[in-house]
């Protein structure tokens, strides 16, 4: 544990809705493309789909690479009000909406392994903020394994439920993609202290600012955060955005 429960999820979708070992690959795959185009990458080096499917086996269908990786590390943000945030020295970033929801604390009290909080928290967030996931530029989605990245983006109402896998498929994340996500290279390959979501949200509030460098994404003003507790346990979701969303 944690890895089995995660695992028992993935298996489930896969035996669900024809999810593929090489979408979850897919998932790891881009996550690796996105840190090789950033500097405070832990992991750089290159990866394949047969690398993540050959790799040290850890719980089926899971092998290491589809794992979270372990690193030092530490984050920190300053929130402060609208008003005060135009006279600071950095571009200010904005709150348009968030939510949180907790519907188990075991995998084993799920009512189906493929649904998690993420679509009830997703949902009022996205009432919150009047925008939906459709309308964001870029996802970072908490990628404490592969199976994460699909169930958020189907839960989060980027795609259908049970599509997640035909939406990861052939680079569809990965730079050059339909959707930009985890742009830092998430919690795959950039960084995993034991706590990842703080990374999520800085990763976010630099694209939204233009601080990104090679991986800099064309002019975002809307950007998904997710983040994942427990063993698909609480959800929490945020959507931020630049001063032209207001």
């Amino acid at each position: 544990m944690p890895v089995a429960a995660y695992a028992l999820a993935a298996q489930r979708h896969m035996h669900q809705y024809g999810t593929t070992r090489k979408q979850l690959a897919e998932v790891a795959v881009a996550a690796r493309k996105w840190a090789q185009r950033n500097p405070e990458a832990v992991l750089r080096g290159d990866l394949g789909i047969d690398d993540v499917i050959h790799a040290r086996p850890v719980a089926e269908p899971f092998t290491v690479r589809d794992c979270c990786m372990v690193s030092d590390g530490a984050g920190a943000y300053v929130l402060t009000r609208a008003d005060r945030a135009r006279d600071l020295a950095k571009k200010p970033v904005y709150v348009l909406g968030n939510a949180t929801a907790c519907w188990n604390r075991q995998v084993s009290s799920m009512e189906d392994l493929t649904v998690t909080a993420a679509s009830e928290s997703g949902r009022r967030c996205f009432e919150m903020a009047g925008y939906g996931a459709k309308d964001a530029d870029l996802a970072m989605l908490y990628d404490a394994f592969t199976i994460n990245t699909i169930l958020f983006l189907e839960d989060l109402g980027f795609c259908a439920k049970g599509e997640g896998g035909a939406f990861v498929d052939d680079g569809a994340i990965a730079p050059g993609g339909r959707l930009a996500v985890n742009t830092n290279g998430g919690g795959l390959s950039c960084v995993h202290p034991g706590m990842y979501g703080v990374f999520l949200m800085i990763e976010a509030v630099r694209q939204l600012r233009g601080e990104c460098g090679q991986r800099q994404l064309n002019d975002p003003h809307l950007a998904v955060v997710h983040g994942n507790g427990g063993t698909l346990s609480s959800q929490s979701t945020a959507l931020l955005g630049t001063e032209q969303t207001l």
